[in-house]
């Protein structure tokens, strides 16, 4: 991720949906190559990179699912863009 310099809430969605496709799409390959271990560690890769990208995203803005709202303060989860909502 970009640590210096400033990213705005669509850059990182945009970063976050390009590996979650990835992430989807070596999946796909997988469903018909199970055995193929360059593709496995291509997973395991994109699954951590689309992780790292989500928290990123979660931590300088607001939770994308429910579970990852911080309820020990006020329920957040109501805070942010929904989804029929176009982001700015």
């Amino acid at each position: 991720m970009e640590n210096n310099r400033q990213i705005t809430a669509q850059q990182l969605m945009k970063k976050l949906s390009e590996a979650m496709f990835y992430v989807n799409d070596l999946k796909l390959y997988l469903d018909t190559h199970p055995e193929d271990s360059r593709a496995l560690r291509m997973f395991d890769e994109a699954c951590k990179n689309s992780e790292a990208c989500r928290e990123a995203f979660e931590k300088r803005f607001y939770p994308l699912m429910a579970c990852s709202s911080d309820c020990d303060k006020e329920w957040e989860w109501l805070v942010g863009v929904w989804p029929s909502q176009k982001m700015a």
